[in-house]
């Protein structure tokens, strides 16, 4: 047993009354010789769905471990992944081309994104601890089959630890961690502690972290309105586990604050987060019944985000304040039939409750409230029903079939913005449907072909009904007559695996319709607002994307591995222009061709040393819409000069020693080539030539 220090640090600048929102700065991983095994109220994904027929990525939590990232983005951007950042505070993975709110962001079985998602930046998967993860899993393409709206482009699913201990265990561990970042001005302090008893386990982990004025590459210098502060805390409790039967509860809560909009600040006009919180709480039980052709999952959850926004003007002082309240239920049978085969059934159901104001604070003294960003008041629910049939034919030939069908519901009270002859008050009420058949045919052992064909679709949110602000191309108004979007991808691919080589190649083409774009409009006959044109989303634009990805996995003998990843997308949109003519352009937002290399040793988990390199490149981007081109992520010096996205090439280097039985100490050097870069649609700068530290030990 080890006694150990518990620090409780609280933020000062608000109390949240759903769930605890301070962080513990000491201690904490599970006990050694715990199983930290999740299990998922998406059963067949687990089991049966995505490793077998799409095209996946995992990232496990000993890779995190050695290449010290400095948030959940950077495990993505380590991994191949290309990762858009608005500010140094998000992170919004582009999967296939897509990105966003066409992008579904998990943490186990909870949405992240909800109906103010953006189209843009975001910090969601930033707001989860860091130390609580086991893995990240990615599915590439359409998904929505098993996970609803927003699974266009792909998940991002968090898998975080839990305890999960055996009958006769008992006791308790605990690690401290400490990371130092030269470029990014960072100092992060993260811990965990774990205890388990019989059948019962608890485990608690959090961090604060500190970011200042980060320094680029290429002799640039301070990235002007960067840095943030970020507090963390996550907890899993087993309440009752026995060999049929799991029932736990968990708590994660994540907290930003003063962080800057990087890509739209200026002296004169400086936008920033002043705080962004998430607090989320899920229960879950598990049964598997006593033939073991039954297995039940279910999960209820409850969350709060809120987000206060600041912008400030030479007079003027305007604040922003939005809310949603989510409550998440879900259920999943997994049914063992005749001949092998099984059969998913499920239901969802999402209840969301909006809060928003707008304050404007004058020189004079002059405060005045206004409606906000969204209604207040607005809800935004959900319900469906999906099933998932797997059938092997013969010993080398499987067929899967899904399909979901999805209730959505928009309802909002009068707009201050019009009066009672324009009104057009939200009260929408749609269904979607999803539907996906797939194919695995074994050509040698260890060898199979897939085949897919997928079909995806996201709602219109209350970001795409409701939004009245500026953003980085223009001033949005509100539309509440949109319809969701929706994609069709057929894709293929071949999957290796064996004890020393995982190796996949896919290629896909996706079709895209009523995609829903920001087209030029008036406000009560003004084209512009505060200097800004006025823009509309409307469902006015459609097209097709078509790709390829590639990843291997090696295990080169005597410790050694090597990783590869790539992928490329190209596509084009067709739209309106400004006198209505359809106008063929280039996809919005489509990175270039990424590649990412890792070779490297190390000695396993309980080994004394470790070293790997990380070599990434991005060939440049020179097929821009007119969008990208009007774009200050991508073109930050305006559309006349702006001819491509530029690529790079970004080389580190790690290495870590275990010092002593409980102590190890990691050394990194990223981005050595000190190169002056952005990863695709960012508005702030990767950091320059990047010493890091990191100090972990085991209590």
């Amino acid at each position: 047993m080890t006694s150990h220090r518990l620090v409780l640090l609280c933020s000062p600048r608000r109390w949240h009354p759903l769930l605890l929102l301070c962080v513990w700065a000491a201690g904490l991983s599970a006990p050694s010789g715990a199983a930290a095994q999740p299990y998922s109220a998406q059963a067949s994904a687990e089991r049966l769905g995505a490793d077998a027929m799409r095209s996946t990525m995992k990232v496990e939590r000993s890779s995190t471990k050695e290449t010290a990232p400095g948030d959940v983005g950077e495990v993505l951007s380590q991994a191949g992944v290309v990762v858009s950042r608005t500010g140094s505070s998000s992170a919004v993975p582009i999967l296939r081309g897509l990105t966003g709110y066409q992008v579904l962001l998990m943490a186990d079985e909870l949405r992240l994104n909800d109906s103010l998602t953006r189209a843009g930046g975001n910090a969601l998967l930033n707001l989860i601890d860091l130390e609580s993860i086991q893995r990240i899993e990615v599915i590439r393409g359409p998904a929505s089959v098993l996970y609803g709206s927003d699974a266009m482009g792909g998940v991002v699913r968090v898998i975080t630890r839990r305890p999960d201990p055996p009958n006769d265990m008992t006791g308790v561990g605990a690690n401290i961690y400490a990371r130092f970042a030269s470029a990014t001005r960072a100092q992060r302090i993260q811990g965990s502690v774990g205890a388990l008893h019989g059948p019962f386990g608890a485990y608690i982990s959090g961090s604060y972290q500190h970011a200042g004025l980060l320094q680029r590459g290429g002799g640039l210098g301070a990235q002007p309105f960067s840095g943030y502060d970020l507090a963390t805390i996550s907890s899993q409790l087993t309440l009752y586990r026995t060999p049929r039967h799991n029932l736990s509860l968990s708590h994660q809560s994540g907290h930003i604050w003063d962080a800057p909009r990087t890509d739209v600040s200026t002296p004169e006009d400086r936008q920033s987060t002043l705080h962004l919180d998430r607090d989320s709480a899920l229960l879950r039980y598990e049964a598997l019944f006593p033939d073991q052709r039954m297995r039940l999952s279910a999960y209820a959850a409850i969350s709060l985000r809120t987000e206060e926004r600041e912008r400030v003007r030479p007079g003027r002082l305007q604040l922003e304040r939005d809310r949603v309240l989510g409550y998440q239920i879900g259920s999943t049978l997994n049914i063992g039939l005749w001949r092998d085969a099984a059969l998913d059934v499920g239901v969802q159901a999402n209840l969301e409750r909006i809060g928003s104001g707008t304050e404007n604070r004058m020189e004079s003294g002059v405060v005045s409230r206004e409606r906000g960003r969204y209604l207040d008041g607005s809800t935004y629910d959900s319900a469906a029903l999906f099933a998932l049939y797997t059938q092997p034919l013969g010993s080398r030939f499987l067929v899967q079939a899904g399909a979901r069908a999805t209730w959505i519901g928009a309802t909002a009270g009068s707009d201050p913005l019009f009066d009672a002859q324009a009104q057009q008050q939200l009260d929408r009420s749609f269904f979607g449907e999803s539907l996906s058949l797939g194919t695995r045919l074994e050509l040698t052992p260890g060898l199979a072909w897939l085949l897919n064909v997928l079909s995806g679709f996201r709602a219109p949110n209350l970001e795409d009904f409701q939004t009245f602000g500026g953003g980085a191309r223009g001033f949005s108004i509100p539309n509440p007559i949109l319809h969701a979007e929706r994609s069709w991808t057929a894709e293929t691919g071949l999957k290796w695996g064996s004890r020393q080589l995982q190796a996949s190649v896919f290629t896909y083409a996706t079709l895209l319709t009523d995609l829903i774009v920001r087209v030029p409009s008036t406000f009560q006959g003004m084209s512009e607002i505060e200097d800004e044109p006025v823009l509309r989303r409307e469902n006015a634009s459609h097209g097709y994307l078509v790709g390829a990805e590639a990843e291997v996995l090696a295990q080169l003998g005597q410790g050694w591995f090597g990783a590869l990843r790539a992928s490329g997308v190209w596509g084009e949109t067709i739209r309106p222009n400004d006198a209505g003519v359809s106008l063929r352009e280039p996809a919005t937002k489509v990175p270039g061709p990424l590649g990412a290399l890792r070779v490297g040793y190390s000695s396993g988990e309980q080994g004394i040393f470790f070293a790997h390199a990380d070599l990434q490149a991005q060939l440049p981007q020179p097929r821009l819409s007119e969008s990208d081109r009007l774009d200050v992520r991508l073109c930050e010096n305006g559309p006349e000069r702006c001819d491509k996205v530029k690529g790079y090439v970004e080389l580190s280097l790690r290495a870590g020693l275990r010092l002593l039985t409980r102590l190890t100490l990691t050394l990194s050097l990223d981005n050595v080539f000190n190169a002056a870069y952005k990863t695709y649609a960012s508005g702030v700068y990767a950091p320059g030539r990047n010493f890091i530290l990191g100090i972990r030990a085991q209590l």
